[in-house]
């Protein structure tokens, strides 16, 4: 008897709302509501059903695995400890930065403010003496989760499954990106307001469309830089800022 269960790398549609389990505060939802309450409501913030690849680490491990064990339409409540949420929190990422290092970015470090220390986010816990104590682990480290999870629905249809991808790794509050899909090709079209921003996921984002969707044989990507020159980015390069393609890794 076939199981209704999703299977690995399925696409699905999900909701959700997570909350620390002790304190019951929300800290994250897909419920515009539910963030209007709870204060996390942004004006460009996009609430709604979420694409996520079951098995594709596109959520938390503990998310990930309860995904495996629900069926399409089904709700249900999951407690995560740390392990399989935001980990536990660890000392080495309590660092110590001497005043000079902010001075030099202008910033004045107070304790509760959240800094960037080399594309990492952390928050300032104290400020003494020249020196400057900043914790970066994320303040759900060490946490019992509790989220409230739900499969709306598996996304099967090749033409949707695509579209849907194409939203998942670039996302615009007020546009779509554009897909066509003529015979086995896929042709995406990027708004020029986020080409130099996403060019990155370009590679990533045709291996993901390919191995999902094995009716797709070729993905074509055009992005405002290359269609000012009459081109499209070839499969595996990306387009920099300055309009030039690049080819493999850096």
């Amino acid at each position: 008897m076939e199981s209704n269960f999703v299977k690995e790398k399925s696409l699905v549609l999900i909701e959700f709302t997570g909350k620390e389990l002790e304190s019951g505060r929300i800290f994250d939802t897909t419920n515009v509501d539910a963030a209007k309450k709870a204060g996390l409501f942004r004006e460009n913030a996009i609430f709604g059903q979420v694409p996520v690849v079951v098995g594709n680490a596109d959520v938390l491990k503990g998310m990930d695995d309860a995904l495996r064990e629900l069926k399409e339409g089904e709700m249900r409540k999951i407690i995560l400890e740390p392990e399989k949420a935001f980990g536990n929190r660890r000392k080495e990422l309590v660092v110590v930065i001497p005043i000079a290092e902010f001075k030099k970015r202008k910033i004045s470090p107070v304790p509760g403010l959240i800094v960037d220390l080399n594309g990492g986010y952390g928050r300032v816990q104290t400020v003494s003496g020249g020196r400057v104590r900043v914790d970066m682990n994320s303040d759900l480290a060490g946490k019992t989760i509790e989220f409230e999870l739900k499969i709306v629905r598996e996304v099967k249809e090749p033409k949707e499954k695509a579209q849907v991808l194409t939203q998942k790794y670039f996302p615009l509050k007020n546009q779509k990106v554009e897909t066509e899909l003529v015979k086995d090709t896929l042709k995406v079209k990027i708004p020029k307001e986020i080409a130099a921003a996403v060019s990155q996921f370009v590679p990533q984002y045709i291996k993901l469309i390919k191995e999902l969707i094995p009716e797709i044989k070729k993905v074509e990507v055009e992005d405002s830089h290359a269609s000012a020159k009459g081109q499209k980015i070839p499969e595996g390069a990306h387009v920099h800022a300055d309009g030039t393609v690049h080819f493999g890794e850096h």
